[in-house]
């Protein structure tokens, strides 16, 4: 193989594999026939030809009309995913709320209105969850209802478009209305059988372990006052280092893929993030790399898993 050919060959594979399966041969032959005697590197012109060829592919396949049936079924996902993530935050919510009362005594959990305190939330969070695993309406509807009379029983119960954008509000109510549409639609609630039970169990934990770190270590920034700024600026690290690798395992599909890029800010800003603007630049470019290695990572490990899945016996 010449050092042209080989050139060649490393920008033709920008392509998808199946598009270099059909046209490689026929691209290769145009492309040393337009090449002059004793080239041996390839035009600016073919550089970029090719590059934005491989571009406009690649778009095609993302966002043309062959890709529709799996963007319809990455929103479904992603859908049925958010009311298990607001499941995992009101457990890591209410887990830290037991942990921090604790320090007023066992009789302090003892008393109706702390149990209802710390475990209310979590069950008006939890009924969405089974409404959306199972498909049933009946659940989907008793979840609404639980919400809205959670939403009644506040101090000022009135309804405006600035509750919408507050964390025990305007999430939840999301998945309450996820999860009527997942129970009421049965071509969205196919979309949940995507998702296998062994994905749950596996991110389940995971997704809890991050959300709690990152939570406690909004409460640790009171232990130490001096060192408290510092501290919080890294709250969104470990939940989005648990995003990040579950954005990464989703990648190995096309609908997973899509999946992941509908919810990953959306699921990332449940970590806070509200600080990360205003965070120095250097940390908050720590922090995102973090969420890139985690990413890299997840993807590299499950492409490896699956290549390993698929070779062939010896």
């Amino acid at each position: 193989m010449s050092p042209l050919e080989s050139r060649y060959r490393r920008l033709l594979a920008c392509y998808p594999r199946d598009h270099r399966a059909r046209h490689e041969a026929e691209m290769m032959g145009v492309l040393q026939a337009g090449a002059r005697p004793g080239q041996t590197h390839p035009d600016l012109a073919d550089v970029a030809d090719l590059l934005w060829g491989a571009a406009r592919v690649h778009a095609r396949r993302a966002f043309g009309p062959v890709s529709a049936g799996a963007w319809r079924d990455g929103l479904a996902v992603a859908v049925a995913l958010w009311p298990f993530l607001m499941l995992v935050a009101e457990v890591a919510t209410v887990s830290l709320r037991a942990a921090e009362s604790l320090r007023y005594g066992a009789a302090f959990l003892e008393q109706p209105s702390s149990i209802r305190f710390l475990t209310e939330p979590a069950l008006v969070a939890a009924l969405p969850a089974p409404a959306v695993l199972f498909g049933r309406r009946w659940i989907a509807v008793l979840a609404v209802v639980a919400f809205a009379l959670r939403q009644a029983g506040n101090p000022d119960p009135e309804l405006n478009l600035d509750l919408l954008f507050l964390p025990n509000y305007g999430p939840l109510l999301v998945a309450e209305v996820m999860a009527l549409v997942i129970a009421f639609m049965p071509a969205a609630y196919r979309a949940v059988g995507l998702i296998s039970r062994r994905a749950f169990l596996l991110w389940g934990p995971l997704a809890l372990a991050g959300l709690i770190a990152s939570k406690a270590i909004v409460r640790a920034r009171w232990v130490d006052v001096i060192a408290g700024d510092i501290i919080t600026s890294w709250k969104p690290v470990p939940w989005l280092i648990v995003v990040a690798l579950a954005a990464g395992y989703a990648c190995r599909s096309a609908v997973g893929r899509r999946a992941a890029l509908l919810l990953f800010l959306p699921a990332a800003a449940l970590g806070d993030l509200g600080d990360l603007p205003w965070v120095p630049t250097s940390t908050a470019l720590a922090q995102l790399g973090c969420a890139a290695l985690a990413f890299t990572a997840g993807a590299a490990l499950t492409r490896l898993r699956s290549s390993q899945r698929h070779a062939p016996a010896t």
